[in-house]
């Protein structure tokens, strides 16, 4: 990742959440669910596969999305594996 952090101004326009799994036992599904101001904007899906995987989702940032937000890595039984939290600022 470039630029990993908790504070990311607008003007980048876009922002990414990247998850690496290692090992991956068999291929499952993961889910990124993306909340601004705890509603949920966006559910990714992302299905990893053995043995090691890494990829990312990403949202377009509009200037409506400036305050705190968050992402909730969730595996396929809906069980919270990671939450991250970050701010959007001007």
């Amino acid at each position: 990742p470039v630029n990993p952090s908790i504070v990311f101004s607008i003007e980048l326009g876009r922002i990414a959440c990247y998850t690496e799994f290692d090992p991956v036992p068999e291929k499952s599904v993961i889910y990124h669910k993306w909340y601004r101001k705890d509603s949920l904007i966006s559910v990714k899906k992302l299905t990893i596969t053995p043995p090691r995987w890494s990829s990312f989702s990403s949202m377009q940032l509009r200037d409506a999305d400036i305050g705190p937000w968050r992402v909730e890595i969730i595996d396929e039984h809906d069980k919270l594996i990671r939450s991250l939290r970050f701010s959007i600022t001007d």
